[in-house]
């Protein structure tokens, strides 16, 4: 009955997105008198800005308004606003808002203007008047976050999209919030998020980001500008390339693909500016950790058609997590260049070139013997000998022209260039003695070419009684990777008293090849009937494809949502999705493994009460991951020396999530976010399997940011905040130990006075420490931990 069900989801969901395509050229005449047009200056609209600080009165502004706002934070510090309230157009309220503040304005064009602290050519003098502008927010979904609370989004949609319409779990990190905690890493990035717990991985690995979604992980995949990172399981992208972080929780292969069904993590660049900014600054911290970054951006041309950015970062260090002999060091170089040949057009080039130089990863871990504790520090590795040497090429173009403001054409490509020179010695079991441990040592050498492409066309209508948003897409990724692979085994190295230097050599001469091939079609429509309902469907399919040397067939995937708009912020939801990811390896007689597949249930309720800075989420969800792989009943079936796998596994990840982001009007910040997920293995052949917690998956998570600046006064400037994140128990793979629940813990502390911001970030302030996994063998125990009580201190200019 329940195939049945779902084959007549997935029959409505085809039929309906071809006939949503198909809508377009029969109804592309008679929407032409109901197109919605964008509010013009001379509109008025029904403004409510209370007295406050001019920084948050701004903002304010700039959601009620719809007008985008350029400013230095550092011109608004410390200023108080009178506030506007009333119906008039958006000059006059500005005029208003900025009266008696001793800050000026200036049109860019019709909805921009550009806020200074004294008059220049241009600038218009504040005299009180009597606000115009619809009532949309005025970031949009690839550019700057003011403060915490992002409004748009395109990651869940490939569409500019208010988050409230959107009926899935997505999350927004901007650059000011990853700019106050001293983000480092993408999981630095995501950790406050719902539904993301960091794996053992995740601290001091240099090579790969760590993370699982709704319990299932998505450790080497996520995307940048919406575009699959791919070619080596192996990279990092570097914080200070990041405008924003966007995580969607959920199945998500109706837009991208093949994908694990915990969901995916979307980084969007950041672009060339129309305003002349710039920013500078150095870093020195914990473990000889020393850093500068430069970001500049701004127009080549009077009239700002030629625009330009360029970001540059160069890192020296001890390493992440405290280890001796570690390092971390990285040179990075990336401008990029956009051209706006007309209103609603533009082209950006954009390079990055990458240099990692590392000893790869050696985690942090405490053993436990008979014969002591061992220190979390010492380093078990061969600090002449491990080396990880990886160069990063990317070049991107992103393309846009609106042939009028309901027909756009869009293009996305990337050329990718990895290579990699990697060996290291990698750490094994405990001894019969408790006094040393098994070593390993290999060797990769890989060089990788990616080619990725999505080119999509959005159509705005009008049908009947019903507006529109019609997707339609094309994209490839094509992976041209080979790679040389070497092991041998490896001398012992004692826990306590490590000697360095008696170790084996692996050659990489095991030559093999990592093609990938993904070619899909997909389709979206977005729906509003009437003012309060919004609709979505969509549908994709895989064309057939490569995947880690295996073949999948073609897949079709799809999405449906509803959301109900109350009219006074409340906007709950329901969506259904599905996913699929390739397979690799063979069972008994040689058959391939089928992808794995997803599906899931979710319902959930978005707030954003009207006139504030608040977003607060709800979601229930029902997720199963089928197709797992699992150990084949049959104990005389061996595969590669093993005892063979089959596909009858099934994992089951239920849970409530609730986010909080907020700004408020009195300097004070904040982020909160509660997670229930019991991730329950629903089908195996494993003896006891079947009901246990997914290993080293908490079911309880919860955290807390929030950062407050002094507004006024001889502090005003001075701003102080922390977070606190709790990790509830987990367990091992064989169920046989557990961690216990841990409190994480960080602080930071900054202060602006004009153009200058000095802070100051801390790591564990009480050097505890907490373990992320634990697992035993015949002759000791041993758990991964978290960093050790790191502090950083930064100073930086704007210019």
């Amino acid at each position: 009955m329940v195939q049945v069900i779902q084959g007549m989801f997935r029959g409505m969901l085809m039929a309906s997105t071809a006939l949503a395509v198909l809508n377009v050229s029969a109804a592309y005449a008679a929407e032409a008198g109901g197109r919605q047009q964008i509010a013009q200056a001379s509109e008025s609209v029904d403004f409510n800005i209370a007295a406050q600080s001019l920084d948050a009165a701004v903002m304010a502004f700039g959601r009620q308004s719809g007008w985008q706002i350029s400013v230095d934070q550092a011109t608004l510090a410390g200023r108080s606003s009178p506030g506007v309230s009333g119906r008039m157009t958006a000059k006059q309220a500005l005029v208003r808002l900025l009266s008696g503040t001793g800050v000026v304005w200036r049109m860019t064009d019709s909805r921009t203007a550009v806020l200074e602290s004294t008059s220049s050519d241009g600038a218009m003098t504040l005299d009180p008047v009597t606000v115009e502008g619809a009532t949309q927010t005025a970031e949009n979904a690839y550019g700057p976050i003011q403060g915490y609370v992002a409004k748009r989004t395109a990651t869940a949609t490939k569409t500019d999209t208010p988050i409230l319409e959107t009926p899935q779990s997505i999350s927004v990190i901007g650059a000011e919030e990853m700019r106050t905690r001293n983000v480092q890493t993408l999981e630095d990035a995501i950790k406050y998020t719902p539904g993301v717990n960091l794996s053992y991985g995740a601290t001091g690995d240099t090579r790969s980001s760590w993370y699982s979604m709704r319990g299932f992980p998505v450790t080497t995949t996520f995307y940048r500008d919406g575009m699959k990172v791919s070619g080596q399981s192996w990279q990092k992208i570097d914080s200070a390339l990041l405008e924003r972080v966007e995580v969607l929780r959920g199945p998500a292969s109706v837009l991208y693909g093949q994908n694990e069904p915990g969901g995916l993590v979307n980084a969007v660049s950041k672009r060339p500016q129309e305003t002349q900014a710039g920013e500078a600054s150095v870093e020195y911290g914990s473990f000889d950790w020393k850093r500068a970054d430069a970001d500049i951006t701004g127009p080549l041309d009077a009239k700002k058609q030629w625009l330009y950015r360029l970001n540059a970062a160069m890192q020296d260090s001890d390493g992440l997590n405290g280890i001796d002999h570690d390092r971390n060091d990285r040179k990075l170089f990336a401008p990029s260049l956009t051209w706006k040949p007309v209103e609603g057009s533009f082209v950006t080039l954009s390079a990055v070139y990458q240099e990692d130089d590392s000893r790869g990863w050696w985690p942090r871990m405490s053993y436990r013997t008979a014969a002591g504790r061992s220190n979390p520090s010492t380093y078990l590795g061969e600090p002449d000998y491990d080396s990880y040497h990886q160069e990063q090429k990317h070049l991107t173009v992103q393309a846009e022209h609106a042939v009028d403001e309901t027909l756009k054409f869009s293009v996305a490509a990337r050329y990718s260039n990895l290579e990699l020179d990697y060996r290291q010695t990698w750490p094994g079991s405990v001894q019969a003695d408790g006094k040393t441990i098994s070593r390993g040592n290999y060797a990769y050498k890989q060089d990788a070419n990616v080619y990725t492409l999505d080119t999509r066309v959005e159509k705005k209508l009008s049908l009947f009684s019903t507006k529109h948003t019609l997707l339609g897409g094309v994209d490839y990724l094509y992976q041209d990777r080979d790679e040389l692979f070497g092991s041998a085994s490896d001398n012992g190295i004692s826990l306590f008293n490590p000697v360095y230097g008696n170790h084996s050599v692996a050659t990489a001469n095991s030559f093999s090849k990592g093609d990938i091939r993904s070619p899909g079609l997909y389709a979206q429509d977005q729906i509003e009937v009437g003012e309060k309902w919004v609709f979505q469907i969509g549908g994709r399919q895989d064309l057939a494809g490569t995947s880690g040397g295996s073949g999948y067939q073609d897949t079709f995937t799809g999405r449906l949502g509803v959301a109900y708009k109350t009219g006074f912020g409340l906007v709950p939801y329901a969506s259904y999705a599905e996913s699929f990811e390739p397979q690799s390896g063979s069972g008994w007689g040689g058959a391939k493994f089928e992808p794995t597949t997803g599906r899931q249930y979710e319902i959930g309720v978005k707030y954003e009460p009207p006139g504030t800075n608040l977003m607060a989420t709800v979601a229930l969800f029902d997720l199963v991951k089928q197709n797992v792989l699992t150990q084949d009943p049959d104990a005389s079936h061996f595969c590669n020396g093993s005892r063979c796998d089959v596909q009858t596994g099934e994992v089951t990840s239920r849970g409530v999530e609730v986010g909080l982001t907020m700004g408020l009007a009195d300097g004070l910040k904040a982020i909160a976010s509660y997670s229930y997920n019991p991730v329950e293995i629903t089908k195996s052949t494993v003896p006891g399997a079947v009901g246990r917690q997914q290993a080293d998956t908490p079911i309880h998570t919860a955290s807390l940011w929030t950062d407050y600046t002094v507004q006024e006064g001889h502090l005003a400037g001075l701003g102080f905040g922390g977070g606190l994140r709790f990790v509830g128990r987990t367990t091992s793979s064989a169920g046989d130990m557990s961690t216990a629940p841990q409190l994480i813990d960080e602080a930071m502390v900054r202060y602006d006075v004009e153009d200058w911001r000095v802070s100051m970030n801390v790591k564990n302030l009480f050097d505890r420490q907490v373990e992320y996994s634990c697992s035993k063998d015949t002759n000791g125990e041993s758990c991964y931990l978290n960093e050790p009580l790191t502090v950083t201190a930064r100073l930086a200019r704007k210019f």
